[in-house]
């Protein structure tokens, strides 16, 4: 069947029904010029269809793929704890020291457990199948992340506090005043400092004072409740919330590095106050590595989860090169921001000796507020501690989605996502209001100096080690060429032996000459008791699963049973079967030494610039073979003969065929170029090109077409768009 234009309108022919020569004086200059228009149109409906299916999915897929990237970075851990931690262990040094081993040991990390994600696509527990007697390093992250995920909300809970304070009152606030004085602008209240402050209410004892207990939980419950709704559509919730978390995040911080840029003297002053030697100390650097887990969620389990839903068909090594990077500009300019802002203001940034470390920064910050004499000082205080709660909004969401993930899909009791959801959130608000039970922060202090970090540092060495001695450098260089699509350099292996050793080597030192008792003060024996053994329990906890996962492996002896547990799973690999499909294939070629880089998986950019050139080349030299093959065929002009004369001579199409006999076919397409002769002259509808392109591209070439088959009877036009009718065979 083919389509040409009549008595205004297009008509549906079939090939086989003669046509007169007095037809083509039926075409005026006015209906070719409709039927060119009416052409143009369709092929621009066609292309906005293709456009929307794909490419604008694509585009949009890698839009909220990159934003989802840059609200990740912008954390709590980031944007909060770092620079509170700089101005805590040294300043400048500490923040050398931080973006030296975020390069050296957060970005390789980062590359290896973005690879390790996309290929088993069922989050970082039971990711361990890899090497199941250490799935125990999965459960301690869960542990980890929980812990992080029940006193960052009493962050968030102080900085929405001061908003609703500063926002309907005055810097210092009433509740902190300590008397009144005389200024040139009148009478006004002078307060106590930050620490003072908070340690007058909020950091008070629910058995003290219950009315800033009960202002607290009240508060704490509206964050868990508005953490819950993010993430309350699985993972669909989850992106568009980081994706509408990053504007407002984003413009506050821009704002307040705007603002701090104004003050260029203070710059040089936080490089001129640097005390250098103290990169010679363990104080440094050991609290600087637990700081790149923090800021970049490197080790919580974030991006194995992530890699397989959202970072699924990107590459894992520029994933990772990117989010470094960003992760890098957002954390240094935080800093920069707290520490132009205090010493503008003159406000003292070294601690005393009772001051309760955690909370350092809310309270530099409400002293840079109640020190300022700048008209718009409330406007800017609110700004940062705006900037703290979308921070940590994005922070509990990407947790709360990880650990959901975890217990949704390795949980034995099979719980629903909206069950899991709310046992999160009420565990959670029951144990952060438990934590402020006890005065000034002495849980939050056990969980935040001891626990938590000290945990995901003993986890990230077990796991490279894991990784690097039992699944094998070899499996792992595969694997990662199977997701890159091209040869891993040696310069990644080097980096991933590097990185534990350092690692062990930071831990060690910082165990041997650093305090192991607190920060500012002394913390009771109880306190740090209570932390390094939970520390050293949860260690344990690692190899005691090891031993039960020995006792479900196959085996007829316990030594059986204890090599099979070193070595991956036969469910290890990726969960999609063609992905997997392609993964085994891939792993029986490289046990040969042969590098099949076209077996990537679907849905990424598979093929090499390499392979797609050659593929393009080849296909472009199809076509000019069928294009000169068919120009052969159809240009004979000496009788005045054409392809449909041909076909009516040689195939007798008046008569119709018997039952049983098929005509043979050629196979012909109209295209706008090289009109094709009929009777001597040209008819501006039957234009010829080339069908179809190979196998391999699936691409489809509307018709009409002639098919040189014996076993064709028929041929069906496809159906444009909507307000066409399909054709009828």
């Amino acid at each position: 069947m083919y389509r040409e234009y009549e008595n205004g309108k297009f008509m549906n022919f079939h090939y086989n029904s003669p046509r007169p020569p007095e037809y083509l004086k039926k075409f005026t200059t006015v209906n070719m010029l409709t039927y060119r228009l009416k052409a143009i149109l369709r092929n621009l409906e066609i292309w906005q269809t293709t456009f929307k299916s794909t490419s604008c999915q694509t585009m949009m897929y890698y839009i909220s793929t990159t934003l989802c990237t840059m609200s990740m970075a912008l954390g709590l851990g980031n944007l909060y704890r770092l620079p509170q931690t700089t101005m805590i262990r040294g300043g400048l040094p500490f923040l050398i020291a931080h973006l030296i081993l975020t390069i050296f040991i957060g970005l390789p990390l980062l590359f290896l457990e973005l690879g390790i994600g996309q290929l088993a696509q069922e989050g970082f527990i039971k990711s361990w199948r890899v090497v199941p007697f250490f799935r125990g390093i999965g459960y301690v992250k869960f542990l980890a992340g929980y812990m992080l995920s029940i006193y960052y909300p009493l962050y968030m809970g102080i900085s929405l506090y001061f908003v609703i304070w500063i926002a309907k009152g005055s810097i210092p606030l009433a509740e902190c005043s300590s008397g009144v004085k005389i200024t040139e602008d009148g009478y006004s209240h002078y307060g106590k400092d930050g620490q003072k402050c908070l340690r007058s209410t909020f950091l008070k004892s629910a058995f003290e004072d219950p009315y800033w207990f009960g202002i607290f939980a009240s508060i704490l419950f509206a964050i868990w409740a508005i953490t819950a709704l993010l993430t309350i559509s699985k993972t669909k919730s989850f992106i568009r919330s980081l994706v509408l978390l990053i504007f407002p995040t984003l413009a506050c911080l821009i704002a307040l590095f705007v603002k701090s840029m104004m003050y260029d003297s203070e710059l040089i002053y936080f490089y001129t106050k640097a005390d250098w030697s103290l990169l010679e100390s363990a104080n440094v650097w050991y609290y600087a590595a637990i700081q790149v887990f923090f800021s970049s969620t490197v080790g919580f389990g974030s991006f194995v989860t992530n890699a397989g839903i959202i970072y699924n068909k990107v590459n894992p090594f520029w994933t990772a090169i990117g989010y470094c990077t960003i992760n890098i500009i957002f954390g240094i300019g935080s800093t920069i921001i707290s520490q132009s802002l205090a010493h503008h203001t003159n406000v003292n940034i070294t601690a005393n000796k009772d001051d309760i470390a955690e909370v350092m920064l809310v309270s530099v910050i409400y002293d840079i507020g109640s020190a300022s004499t700048a008209a718009d000082k409330k406007l800017w205080i609110i700004v940062i501690f705006t900037l703290f709660i979308l921070s940590g909004f994005i922070t509990m969401a990407t947790m709360t989605y990880t650990l959901l993930k975890a217990i949704t899909v390795g949980s034995r009791a099979r719980l629903s996502w909206w069950q899991a959801s709310i046992l999160l959130s009420a565990s959670g608000f029951m144990f952060g209001c438990a934590i402020l039970l006890k005065e000034d922060f002495d849980i939050v202090h056990l969980l935040d100096h001891y626990i938590v970090g000290n945990l995901i540092l003993i986890t990230a060495i077990l796991e490279v080690l894991t990784l690097l001695a039992f699944y094998g450098v070899d499996r792992i260089r595969s694997d990662f060429e199977f997701m890159l699509g091209h040869i891993l350099s040696h310069f990644w292996l080097i980096l991933w032996w590097t990185a534990p050793v350092v690692l062990t080597g930071l831990f060690a030192w910082g165990m041997i000459t650093l305090p192991l008792e607190g920060i500012y003060k002394d913390d009771p024996i109880w306190l740090y008791g209570v932390g390094w053994g939970i520390v050293l329990t949860a260690s344990l906890l690692i190899f005691i699963t090891g031993f039960c996962v020995v006792k479900k492996q196959h085996g007829y002896t316990f030594i059986e049973r204890f090599k099979t547990s070193f070595k991956p799973s036969k469910n290890w690999g990726p969960k999609d079967p063609i992905s997997r499909h392609n993964w085994v294939q891939w792993n029986s070629k490289a046990q040969s030494g042969e590098r099949d880089f076209t077996l990537k998986r679907k849905g990424t950019k598979d093929y090499t610039k390499s392979i797609k050139r050659t593929k393009k080349l080849a296909v472009a030299e199809a076509f000019k073979e069928k294009e000169e093959k068919l120009e052969k065929q159809s240009t004979n002009t000496s009788n005045g003969t054409n392809i449909y004369s041909e076909l009516n001579e040689s195939n007798n199409i008046h008569k119709k065929p018997h039952q049983n006999e098929r005509p043979p076919y050629r196979v012909v397409s109209l295209s706008d170029a090289n009109f094709i002769q009929f009777n001597g002259r040209k008819n501006p509808l039957a234009r010829r090109e080339v069908v179809s392109m190979p196998d391999e591209y699936g691409t489809f070439r509307r018709g009409p077409y002639v098919i040189e088959d014996e076993q064709v009877d028929h041929v069906c036009f496809r159906k444009i768009s909507d307000h066409e009718d399909a054709t009828e065979l």
